[in-house]
């Protein structure tokens, strides 16, 4: 429910001092198409995109439970900016979705998938990128061929190229029948939920393309810097800003762009100093990152002695 002038401020800032991000992801704990004003934020985003080069891509993960024809008419495009939407199934069967999604949704939501796709390969609309993402557990291992067979068939019925990964969406821009492993708390839940994802791969043929990290480590003290203080600023639907999607108490809040621009909150003194602080593996007083499991997931995006540099040098902080 971000207030949509404040999305704007944001997109006019970033502009303001050539900001340059990989991807905006519309997307934090929540569903996207839910915000009554989706469409005008989406539009500006692009539109701040190809005028000002902010975002490389403009990324959408959603279950599809408020996936209308409106919203599919602002989706498929032909824009200068690259676009991908994640749909986040999880379930070839009813039964399933119910259990893991915990609403009895599942029919429409294949519905409405499936006529994004058809429309998408009607119209030829180079975007989005679709991917459909299963999140590979014990409570649905069965189903994952499928859960292939059913979103490769859709889309080489919409004439569209199609093809299944794992762990990692590969580069391109056909669709992705995607899955990935689920994150778990615990060193012992862990172990088990990477067997259940390797086994299930395995059987599939796809490769995992990122060594798997022992889950022995989960919580080792030598904690490493983490990508976050440095790549995956967020912003929350009240203007706060934090430095990861897990924060969502927002413990290691910096202030809101209600207050100061999103600039001087991300590229400020006092991130420089935390950055420095983590960059030599010290939480201390972080106590949400002290705890943290997802830097030894699979799934994690690392971050490289360079990067640590690289950001010293333009924040002045200590190498």
């Amino acid at each position: 429910m971000l207030d949509p002038r404040l999305a704007l401020a944001l997109f006019d800032d970033l502009a303001a001092v050539g900001a340059r991000f990989d991807t905006l992801i519309l997307f934090w704990l929540g569903e996207p198409l839910l915000h009554p004003h989706f469409p005008a934020i989406y539009q500006a985003a692009l539109r701040a995109s190809a005028q000002h080069q902010i975002f490389g891509q403009v990324e959408v993960h959603t279950n599809a439970t408020h996936l209308n024809a409106a919203r599919a008419r602002v989706a498929l495009n032909a824009g200068a900016v690259r676009q991908v939407w994640h749909f986040s199934l999880d379930a070839a069967r009813r039964d399933t979705y119910r259990l893991i999604k915990g609403v009895d949704l599942f029919e429409r939501v294949e519905s409405q998938v499936e006529s994004f796709v058809a429309e998408k390969g009607r119209l030829s609309a180079p975007w989005p990128r679709l991917v459909f993402q299963f999140i590979v557990s014990d409570k649905n291992q069965a189903e994952v061929p499928s859960f292939r067979r059913r979103w490769e068939s859709a889309c080489r019925r919409a004439g569209l190229p199609v093809r299944a990964a794992a762990q990692l969406v590969p580069g391109g821009e056909d669709a992705v029948v995607f899955f990935r492993q689920l994150d778990c708390p615990t060193v012992e839940e862990q172990s088990k939920q990477n067997a259940v994802f390797r086994e299930a791969m395995a059987r599939e043929g796809l490769p995992l393309p990122r060594e798997e990290k022992s889950a022995t480590t989960l919580h080792t003290p030598e904690l490493r810097p983490c990508s976050g203080f440095w790549k995956s600023p967020v912003v929350g639907w009240r203007g706060d800003v934090t430095v990861c999607t897990r924060d969502n108490l927002l413990e290691n809040r910096l202030g809101s762009i209600k207050d100061r621009p999103f600039s001087t909150l991300w590229w400020g003194e006092r991130l420089a100093s935390r950055r420095a602080q983590v960059a030599k593996g010290d939480y201390g007083g972080l106590r949400l990152c002290a705890t943290c499991f997802i830097p030894k997931s699979a799934n994690y995006s690392d971050l490289s002695p360079g990067d640590i540099r690289a950001q010293a040098a333009f924040d002045g902080s200590p190498r």
